[in-house]
């Protein structure tokens, strides 16, 4: 999913000049909780995943035998983006107001420039 997001740009330009090249960030606050946003790839991929109903499953025989077999020390070097995200934004009424935020995001960054 790390293509999804723009990862591999958003840490690029990190890594080039951290304190020299200003970049826009966007912050969506919804239903208690704050997303932060590098690039308009990543406001599109959060709005996919709640645009969707039912979530498929987080699990994956690879990412746990991957902890069981200690090659990870930590669980979270595992885990994708969405999985770290509060559960209660799952729920129907948090996630209709987390998608109207997305698809308003959205339309604010393709509306100025935004990476």
């Amino acid at each position: 999913m790390g293509s999804e997001l723009d990862e591999p740009r958003a840490i690029a330009r990190q890594s080039r000049a951290p304190t020299l090249s200003p970049h826009r960030v966007l912050l969506v606050r919804v239903a208690g909780f704050t997303f932060e946003f590098h690039t308009l790839g990543q406001v599109r991929a959060c709005l996919a995943f709640y645009e969707r109903k039912l979530q498929p499953s987080g699990r994956s025989a690879d990412r746990g035998s991957a902890v069981a077999e200690g090659k990870v020390s930590w669980r979270h070097e595992v885990q994708r983006w969405h999985e770290r995200l509060p559960l209660y934004l799952r729920d129907e009424p948090a996630r209709q107001e987390v998608v109207a935020a997305m698809r308003a995001a959205v339309l604010e960054a393709e509306a100025a420039p935004f990476e």
